[in-house]
């Protein structure tokens, strides 16, 4: 009897089911303790089974990165196809950047993990060609609103700047508050009272002010965006954060 094959969708959902315990696991213990023996003894599945889908902890590091940039790129084409003027697209982004970094902050933060060459000399060539799309898809929204409110005479830095250069700087700033916020990371005394979704608000607008994109945050009502954000595009995503008792402070 030859063996028993999947089709591919029972392949993808066994794939899944490894990622989330991984995801758990790294979750309660860190990244240093997971070894794919751990995991293997974790999973209903053997060794070789785990090994079919994945070549390594590398590779399966890089697939969880992989797999929440997927998600975040699913989130920042909602954002980004949003009927408003470019610097309502923008906002929604970062809106949507902050949300993702609330609901999976362990994942949210692999991708730090995923460019170490530790991981991307020894993860499969499929796992970073993956990677390097995924960028590519992540970052092109956002060229593309900074794009059009450039044609539209809302974007003028006050210096020479590409988009990629733009698209970089504004990716920088909210990675890093989100980061430096995420209710998973140590906290200190300068970071007493504040809030990933105010602070990751009340920085882009700084930024956005500062690269004169209007209209500026003192010339329009950005809470009833805020609102209209909540409800028409990421209500699902509210949904859930509220079902792990979590409410945004704005």
């Amino acid at each position: 009897m030859s063996p028993r094959t999947l089709d591919a969708d029972a392949f993808d959902q066994r794939e899944n089911d490894i990622l989330e315990c991984a995801l758990n696991f790294i979750s309660q213990e860190g990244i240093a303790a997971l070894t794919m023996d751990k995991l293997v003894k974790a999973l209903p599945y053997s060794k070789g089974t785990v090994y079919n889908h994945f070549s390594g902890k590398e590779d399966l590091l890089l697939a969880l990165c992989n797999r929440g940039m997927k998600i975040l790129a699913e989130m920042f084409d909602r954002a980004a196809t949003y009927d408003g003027i470019p610097r309502e697209r923008a906002l929604c982004m970062f809106f949507a950047y902050m949300l993702y970094a609330k609901l999976s902050p362990t994942q949210f933060m692999l991708v730090l993990t995923a460019k170490t060459d530790s991981v991307t000399e020894k993860a499969s060539v499929a796992r970073q060609n993956e990677h390097l799309e995924l960028e590519g898809r992540l970052i092109k929204p956002a060229v593309e609103i900074f794009a059009s409110a450039q044609e539209r005479g809302e974007l003028n830095p006050p210096i020479p700047l590409t988009l990629q250069q733009i698209t970089f700087i504004c990716w920088s700033q909210s990675f890093g508050t989100n980061a430096l916020l995420n209710a998973d990371t140590d906290r200190c005394s300068a970071r007493q009272g504040m809030l990933i979704e105010e602070e990751t608000m009340n920085g882009m607008h700084i930024l956005l002010d500062g690269l004169n994109f209007s209209p500026r945050s003192n010339q329009y009502d950005w809470s009833a965006l805020i609102e209209r954000i909540k409800n028409d595009i990421f209500q699902t995503e509210i949904q859930q954060l509220a079902q792990m008792g979590v409410v945004l402070a704005i």
